[in-house]
């Protein structure tokens, strides 16, 4: 009867510290995993918010320039020039990426030497009225309003 006990007295810490492992073992893989999703998260927001206010910002920073939409290449883009240097800036996109590039006014959208501004599977551009230009992606929209818009025959010619 002694033994019983004894055997009894013995499994018992042993079940205890096994069901403590396991415990354990469950709360580290749990919180991995919540770690990786949150880490997911904040990646898909930054990526958002740097392809929605990217543009505004670009846009509000050169109030004074010409800000036109415009294909080239095939690709949506976003032409400020800067007409007292003859350069511009184009925001442009290409495979699912939006890039920047800032160079000769007329310069052909190059992926390989722009900045990549942030990824969308989206994206295209839409003057709602003479001043106000709409931009869509997959993140969502956003709103600028333009001081100084290219004149539409000036774009296509």
């Amino acid at each position: 009867m002694k033994k019983n006990g004894r055997i009894i007295g013995d499994v018992i810490p042993m079940i205890t510290i096994a069901i403590l492992f396991v415990v354990i073992l469950m709360l580290v893989v749990f919180s991995a995993v919540s770690y990786q999703k949150a880490v997911e998260i904040q990646d898909g927001n930054n990526n958002a918010r740097a392809i929605l206010s990217y543009m505004i910002t670009a846009v509000k920073a050169n109030a004074a320039n010409p800000v036109g939409t415009e294909e080239r290449d095939g690709m949506p883009a976003l032409v400020i020039e800067e007409t007292a240097t003859g350069y511009e800036q184009l925001i442009f996109e290409s495979d699912g990426k939006v890039y920047e590039a800032y160079g000769e006014a007329g310069m052909r959208p190059d992926p390989e030497d722009a900045l990549l501004i942030g990824e969308t599977e989206q994206f295209s551009m839409n003057w709602l009225e003479e001043d106000l230009l709409e931009i869509y992606t997959d993140a969502g929209n956003s709103y600028i309003h333009v001081q100084n818009r290219i004149a539409a025959e000036e774009q296509n010619g």
